[in-house]
């Protein structure tokens, strides 16, 4: 695997690394540019979240992702010199194919705490956690099509299948629209609102929380979460189905098919 990049020279490291119990957290730690993607920040994000897959039984119970300085992301990094060079672009782009892909195969629920902005990449990143703890006057937006770009981590699959087509439509279509937290929690695309300023705590507390379940139910919970929310009924009650027996077998609750028993 191609090591990650490093911060350019004299910056800090753009990825905060921190384990309290069960619980971890990953900081974006760019508060100077409001924490953009950077190529150094998505492979540092892209290395750690594989450390952290990879511990087997020393892998956290759950992972809090949030931005230093009061914001969570403003998106891509714009400002990088070689943000117009597609050899670059590609770079960055796999980071951030392979960062939503480790999200989504973590054995371990993963909370976004979102205060300031979330926008563009930044609010794909939050969006692909399974929880969203946010402050209520955190900003999200799709700024995308204003810089030549279109969003490409799935912001708009999410939103509509968690907020609406209408809210969607807004975010991607209308310049500069911003929506608030508290109305993307009506809309139940984000989990739980708290004062500006308490986000991260809530996500921590949240996490613990969940971290403190039984490790082989909890990751047949998350798996079963992510990928049953695309199928129909039958399908989803079969990936049900698969899991259930999973879970059982791991915990060694492992009742026969035979029994009888459900």
């Amino acid at each position: 695997m191609t090591p990650p990049e490093t911060a350019p020279e004299g910056e800090p490291s753009p990825l905060l690394v921190e384990r309290n119990g069960r619980v971890a957290t990953l900081t974006l730690n760019r508060p100077h540019r409001r924490n953009a993607m950077s190529t150094a920040l998505l492979g540092r994000l892209d290395h750690e979240l594989r450390k952290l897959t990879d511990q087997g039984g020393e892998a956290p119970g759950a992972l809090v992702l949030t931005g230093a300085g009061g914001t969570f992301s403003s998106g891509a990094d714009t400002r990088e010199p070689d943000w117009r060079d597609l050899s670059r672009r590609a770079v960055r782009r796999a980071h951030f194919r392979t960062v939503f892909a480790r999200l989504h195969e973590a054995p371990f629920p993963v909370v976004a705490a979102v205060e300031g902005y979330a926008l563009g990449g930044g609010l794909e990143l939050a969006l692909a956690c399974d929880l969203v703890v946010a402050g209520e006057g955190a900003l999200f937006g799709l700024p995308e099509l204003g810089v030549g770009a279109v969003p490409g981590g799935g912001a708009v699959h999410s939103l509509v299948r968690r907020a609406g087509r209408g809210v969607a439509a807004r975010m991607l279509l209308i310049p500069g629209e911003r929506v608030r937290a508290d109305e993307l929690a009506r809309l139940g695309a984000v989990e739980r609102t708290v004062p500006d300023g308490g986000a991260l705590a809530e996500a921590r507390a949240l996490a613990a929380s969940v971290a403190a379940g039984d490790p082989a139910l909890l990751e047949a919970g998350v798996r079963l979460l992510r990928d049953s929310g695309h199928l129909d009924r039958t399908a989803a009650l079969g990936v049900e189905n698969g899991y259930w027996w999973q879970a059982a077998s791991a915990a060694n609750r492992d009742p026969s098919p035979s029994s009888g028993r459900p």
